[in-house]
């Protein structure tokens, strides 16, 4: 219909997001999913804080700290520099680092969480696995700001 208002996700479609021919908008993308996992672990994180202080449980600052850092933080500022700076060229290593870091940081803080609760033949391997992925993904990323923000050559 004429005057018809097109969804975001029917122009994504459309201009080819899921068939790989459209590299910014791609990245763009990658990186308001980014944004958007941070807020879940900024959510968890203030949770995991506020009962520890009404609990007096604080041997799971760690883990609060880790669900605040690696999770809150560096999911929202990967998102940021992907949307705001965002090379076509790089698109499939970007969502390689999201995968890498979406599975990473859950089996890192559930595996720390176990460490904890005394179950650490079970959250060691977990922790160790997710800390490996999240470590992977970080690589990529330095990879991708060294490739991405190279001087002009004028």
């Amino acid at each position: 219909m004429a005057g018809e208002v097109e969804s975001p996700r029917a122009k994504a479609f459309r201009t080819g997001l899921f068939w790989g021919k459209n590299k910014s908008l791609e990245v763009v993308w990658m990186g308001k999913y980014f944004i958007r996992i941070s807020t879940i672990y900024l959510i968890l994180g203030l949770l995991i804080g506020y009962l520890m202080g009404v609990t007096n449980l604080f041997q799971y600052t760690s883990l609060h700290v880790h669900v605040n850092l690696v999770g809150w933080v560096t999911s929202a500022l990967f998102g940021v520099v992907y949307c705001i700076f965002s090379s076509p060229r790089h698109a499939k290593m970007i969502k390689v680092h999201f995968w890498l870091h979406t599975l990473g940081v859950p089996l890192l803080v559930g595996g720390m969480y176990l460490i904890i609760a005394g179950m650490e033949a079970i959250g060691g391997p977990l922790s160790g696995l997710g800390g490996a992925l999240v470590i992977v993904g970080a690589v990529l990323y330095s990879m991708y700001s060294f490739k991405a923000f190279q001087p002009s050559k004028e």
